[in-house]
């Protein structure tokens, strides 16, 4: 299949460049590089948070725990939510 591409002539020039040191032709270049990027796992990039995932009121309870008493704390809730599942499932 033909395709027409508008490259910049440095990409161009250096693409070429390297399919003759490579003993290659352009296209096979090209069709070598689009399978590889194809093949590669997306790279999604991650952004640091910079604000917090959800907003707590001035006074809420959460504020005043740490990481590990708020793990503790949902550990708990999933904990209860299965011991509901299963007295669900006994009935």
């Amino acid at each position: 299949m033909r395709t027409t591409l508008d490259l910049p002539d440095d990409i161009l020039r250096r693409a070429k460049i390297t399919a003759v040191e490579r003993g290659s032709t352009l296209r096979q270049l090209v069709i070598d590089a689009l399978r590889n990027e194809m093949e590669q796992p997306s790279r999604i990039s991650r952004k640091r948070l910079t604000t917090p995932p959800i907003k707590l009121a001035a006074d809420s309870p959460l504020r005043t725990l740490s990481p590990d008493e708020v793990k503790r704390l949902d550990t708990q809730v999933d904990a209860d939510a299965e011991v509901k599942r299963a007295n669900a499932l006994d009935r």
